[in-house]
């Protein structure tokens, strides 16, 4: 930890002022990025650089899908037109509604439950 406070603060501060140099040099810090920060730094890739959104919203909805508890194939369906329609503000809100289904941050230091361990990467980029 710098003096500049945990990586996950500084990812929220790097997403506050949109800065998305920033966001990917902090988010390499962070041993996993919540799910609805890894949706804003999606918003923020599809807002600066549209060539890497589409490889980066399949990688969220991929987490979306192991992530979310009960998430149904029509819901996850839902997400992916979402996904598609972004920057539109009905779905930034239909997407954070899912990503906040996903369990809390682990603790620092937390293994990943044994069944995500093996298929979801330990950051978002």
């Amino acid at each position: 930890m710098t003096s500049d406070g945990s990586p996950i603060r500084r990812l929220t501060a790097a997403l506050r002022a949109g800065d998305l140099a920033r966001v990917r040099s902090v988010a390499a810090e962070v041993r996993h990025v919540p799910l609805p920060e890894a949706l804003a730094i999606l918003e923020l890739i599809e807002a600066q650089d549209e060539t890497r959104f589409e490889p980066a919203a399949v990688r969220w909805a991929g987490r979306l899908a192991l992530e979310a508890p009960g998430l149904t194939l029509a819901q996850l369906h839902l997400a992916i037109e979402a996904l598609d329609g972004l920057p539109d503000d009905e779905a930034k809100a239909t997407l954070r509604a899912f990503a906040r289904r996903a369990p809390p941050a682990r603790q620092a230091g937390a293994p990943a439950p044994s069944s995500a361990r093996a298929r979801v990467p330990p950051n978002f980029l």
